[in-house]
């Protein structure tokens, strides 16, 4: 009993004597935001409340793991769509024009001179009926660039009148059957196809004389996939039925007689 009063009695002589250490030390340690600082001489103890002390960076608490969960868990907010460079729709007339120049050099005789020449819509190679907006906007600027060498090109999808709609406009042009004029006459066809691998698009077009489908000339293209390209790419499909043909006739065959 009387060694473990003894023990009992160090134990608390122990913590009297911290206490007593940390009530004197208490003029000599300032407390700023959670850290101590030991001064070399004694400060008041309402010290720290007057005066405050900037903390050097290896004082400065290090809380990483908050900051990692932060960063884990932050949301990135969406930005605004990136708008399609003006250098690609420039590089894609480019190209077209190149192939329509291949389509002129390749040709045995003056094209300008002895064909009047009619542009289809480029189709998916693998399947024919298939189509997207890459095919359609590239037999619309191989359009202009016919027009551009001199070439006289006919419209197949014109319309007999202009249909006016009130609040919409005037329409000459018309993919329904009903609506469409006889085509005049034309001699030659430019057909063309594409497909596209690893990110190249593949384009192949062929001028044909319309009499017996013998190939004029022809011509191909190579070129990287971009984001405008992708973007015509996205309505590809195949239409539900298949199209009506329209002859190409000679133009004395459906003059009027006098």
């Amino acid at each position: 009993m009387r060694y473990a009063s003894s023990v009992l009695a160090m134990v608390f002589g122990f913590i009297a004597l911290g206490a007593a250490g940390n009530a004197a030390a208490g003029d000599e340690f300032s407390m700023t935001t959670g850290y101590g600082y030991n001064y070399p001489h004694q400060v008041p103890a309402d010290y720290v409340y007057r005066t405050g002390r900037v903390l050097t960076p290896n004082e400065e608490p290090v809380n990483w793991w908050s900051d990692l969960q932060s960063f884990l868990t932050r949301k990135t907010l969406p930005g605004p769509p990136r708008p399609i460079p003006a250098e690609e729709a420039a590089e894609l007339k480019l190209k077209v024009r190149e192939l329509t120049r291949q389509l002129i050099d390749h040709a045995g005789e003056p094209i300008a001179d002895q064909y009047r020449v009619i542009v289809s819509t480029f189709v998916n190679l693998n399947q024919l009926y298939k189509t997207s907006g890459l095919g359609r906007i590239m037999a619309e600027q191989m359009i202009s660039e016919f027009q551009r060498a001199g070439i006289e090109v006919v419209e197949v999808r014109m319309t007999p009148a202009i249909q006016i709609t009130e609040g919409y406009g005037e329409y000459g042009l018309s993919r329904d059957m009903a609506q469409l004029s006889y085509v005049q006459e034309a001699q030659a066809v430019v057909v063309g196809t594409y497909t596209i691998s690893d990110g190249q698009v593949m384009v192949n077009a062929r001028l044909l004389q319309s009499s017996d489908g013998s190939v004029l000339s022809s011509g191909s293209l190579v070129f990287a996939e971009n984001s405008l390209v992708q973007g015509f790419m996205r309505d590809e499909a195949m239409p539900p039925r298949k199209g009506t043909s329209v002859e190409l006739h000679n133009f004395a065959e459906i003059a009027p007689k006098e």
